[in-house]
């Protein structure tokens, strides 16, 4: 094996020398890269009538790719499926759009009572109490997790005041952590697929006395050593992508939880920016009327 190929996927190590294959090695090639998602269930005699060659071929091949054998290829599938990448076991064709939505109402809900069911109690409670009576609230996150963090910050910010996102656009984030005080919060949204280098940030806060959340993921190894409380979150799909459903609920979980902690002073500031929204006219208040009309009869079923 090369060292390029070394830290490769077999999408990427077949890529590089796609061209340099032979026809009946492209072959095999194409049927591995259409049946990522679900090669790790295969045996490697398997694989090779799927592809209509021969098991020497698929040999052949994954000895080129770099593989000591078709069981090291099975590990790095599987192992991306933990990390998070996007691959799935392809879905049959034709497949009852019923069936399909019952699959992810069945993943979703058990998603987010393993979740639960994983929160310590007096971890919960104390995040709680730190966010609320911190001086100020950070947020951390990127890629996927900025847009949970932008939830999470839109949630708080109605109960309290000083919440903020990071990084602002453009911006590192030395600027900011400099300013950070030991009255404040830390939280750190990570979420696979999360940056590698987010766990040294996290020591490095935690070296200097500031206080952290870590809202993180089921397959996270050991977040209680970089982190003061943790919340793992059950993610896995039905399919290619992870589903954030249980990030979503422990999200608003933890801001209800929150404005009941500031009971008076939350509903104080509610109220007084409801009272901005109207002056500025800018939402649609006949919409949230309407809105408000069918809770009620909801409730009235």
């Amino acid at each position: 094996m090369t060292l390029i190929m070394q830290d490769q996927s077999i999408e990427q190590r077949i890529k590089l020398i796609y061209d340099q294959l032979s026809p009946t090695q492209q072959k095999l090639a194409a049927c591995i890269l259409n049946h990522q998602g679900d090669i790790a269930t295969y045996s490697a005699t398997e694989l090779a009538k799927l592809a209509n060659v021969s098991k020497s071929a698929v040999t052949r091949l994954l000895q080129r790719l770099g593989y000591k054998d078709f069981t090291e290829v099975k590990k790095q599938v599987r192992a991306a499926r933990r990390w998070g990448a996007p691959i799935a076991e392809k879905q049959p064709e034709n497949r009852p759009l019923s069936t399909l939505f019952q699959d992810y109402v069945t993943c979703d809900q058990s998603n987010i009572r393993r979740t639960l069911e994983s929160i310590n109690s007096q971890d919960y409670q104390t995040a709680v109490r730190w966010i609320s009576r911190a001086e100020k609230v950070y947020i951390i996150g990127y890629r996927n997790n900025h847009a949970l963090g932008l939830h999470l910050r839109q949630q708080l910010t109605q109960c309290r005041t000083g919440v903020q996102l990071l990084p602002l656009p453009g911006q590192t984030l030395g600027e900011e952590v400099a300013g950070f005080s030991k009255d404040d919060i830390v939280i750190i949204m990570g979420v696979r697929r999360r940056p590698s280098w987010l766990k040294n940030l996290m020591i490095s806060l935690r070296k200097k006395g500031q206080r952290l959340i870590y809202i993180t993921d089921h397959a996270d190894v050991n977040p209680h050593e970089i982190s003061d409380l943790h919340f793992s979150c059950v993610v896995r799909g039905v399919s290619a992508f992870d589903s954030y459903a249980s990030v979503m609920n422990l999200i608003s979980m933890l801001a209800s939880s929150v404005y009941q902690d500031s009971y008076d002073s939350a509903n104080a500031r509610i109220q007084t920016i409801e009272d901005t929204y109207q002056a500025l006219n800018e939402l649609d208040m006949a919409a949230l009327n309407n809105g408000a009309l069918i809770d009620d009869f909801s409730d009235n079923e």
